[in-house]
């Protein structure tokens, strides 16, 4: 990666909220590698524990269907928390394999990516608050949510040990046993101390350690999207305005001389390059991101949905739970899709702020310049699952029909 200039607090579009990434060490992450092209301690102990924690749960819910009594239900109880675990590893994967690409695009958060004259900033400025203000709200509502679901888990284990080692059915139906924070399967005797209270103490810090990354990811990934949504944006307040009665110049024959407007078309060309360039790295980055994404965030709402359809007439904190995964994954999955059509309509809008600027007026140099933008804007730029389906509202609506579609098909089966 060639090296790229250093992101301080002050280079950061106005209104955008990184104390996250600050405080969970991921801003200094980004910054290191982004001057120095390596990655520091930190990651690599996060990416460690990350794997260390994870990966032996996920393996132990896959295998334990060997060693143990499963149906319909019980399976999906087990793979309600495992599908989150092996979600963390995936994207902290991805970032780790990615990392020169995804600290690169967090150069979008700089408020001078876009070259706006003087006169144009403060319009500009306003742009940013405005859609920061969106992007703020999704990454509170992320910690928020996450850090709910991490201490009500922790606080009120639901899962009983005899249940996971000893019977199917209904979970409510079994009272014995005493109660685990997830409901895992282990090669031990985890119904005995001093292995029930190991395995007590594992899951806490799996849950709180994997939530909180979760949440901060998801921030890193609403923010580089929100970004380039905000870029887009002001690049198109700055072609609409481009006016002949504020660009025209008088030569000494008498007649108009628009080259002032044509120079700074020009530099409009070159940053709308640029963000295409960063639009298509981004596709390429998220798009394994996105596909695993929303096929694990399928699978996790569905699940949920199914434990509180059942859990209506048990505990009302099983259903608590249930709603509380379906609300964080539901978020996560809006990240994408409200982030997705964002972006395809500020990319798209380009066209029509292109023909508002006064390019019919002016010389034939600016004309064809005008055009060819134009044509190049006419397509929005979207996400992508598999490489080619792309990703938007009509997708997010789409998930939650079949959510529901699927939920209720398994809970009668499940009857």
């Amino acid at each position: 990666m060639s090296h790229e200039p250093f992101i301080k607090d002050s280079d950061v579009i106005d209104g955008l909220n990184i104390k996250y990434l600050k405080f969970f060490g991921l801003w200094k992450v980004i910054n290191d590698y982004r001057t120095t092209g390596n990655r520091n301690l930190f990651i690599k102990f996060k990416v460690f524990l990350t794997l260390f924690l994870a990966v032996p749960y996920v393996l132990c819910q896959y295998i334990c269907y060997f060693f143990i009594k499963a149906d319909l239900q019980k399976a999906t109880i087990l793979n309600l928390h495992s599908l989150p675990a092996l979600h963390i590893c995936w994207k902290i994967l991805i970032f780790w394999l990615r990392m020169d690409s995804q600290c690169r695009l967090l150069g979008l958060v700089r408020k001078d990516f876009i070259k706006v004259p003087k006169e144009k900033r403060e319009a500009a400025k306003e742009i940013y608050e405005k859609i920061t203000k969106t992007a703020n709200l999704f990454c509170v509502a992320a910690f928020i949510l996450d850090s709910s679901v991490i201490i009500i888990a922790i606080l009120f284990p639901g899962v009983s040990v005899d249940y996971i080692l000893y019977h199917t059915g209904n979970v409510f139906d079994v009272t014995t046993g005493r109660k685990k924070i997830l409901a895992g399967w282990y090669p031990l005797p985890i119904n005995e101390s001093p292995y029930y209270e190991m395995v007590l103490v594992y899951e806490a810090v799996l849950v709180g350690w994997g939530g909180m990354m979760l949440a901060v990811y998801d921030s890193l990934v609403c923010q580089s999207l929100m970004s380039l949504y905000a870029q887009y944006k002001v690049l198109g307040y700055h072609v609409s305005t481009l006016k002949i009665d504020s660009h025209s110049r008088r030569t000494k024959n008498g007649e108009n001389n628009d080259s002032e407007m044509l120079k700074e078309l020009k530099v409009i060309l070159q940053d709308h390059q640029r963000l295409l360039s960063y639009a298509n790295e981004m596709r390429s980055v998220y798009n394994p991101l996105v596909t695993i994404g929303l096929g694990i965030g399928i699978g996790v709402l569905i699940i949920a949905a199914v434990q509180y359809l059942f859990g209506k007439t048990g505990d009302p904190m099983f259903v608590f739970k249930s709603l509380q995964f379906l609300a964080s994954e539901g978020l996560e999955v809006s990240i994408f899709c409200f982030g997705s059509s964002y972006l395809e309509e500020a990319s798209s809008d380009l066209h029509f702020a292109i023909y508002s600027s006064d390019w019919y007026k002016a010389g034939t140099k600016f004309r064809k310049a005008a055009q060819m933008m134009m044509i190049r804007s006419k397509k929005g730029v979207t996400l992508t699952a598999l490489k080619m389906y792309p990703i938007s509202l009509e997708t997010l609506m789409s998930i939650f029909q079949f959510t529901y579609t699927t939920s209720a098909l398994m809970s009668s089966m499940i009857e």
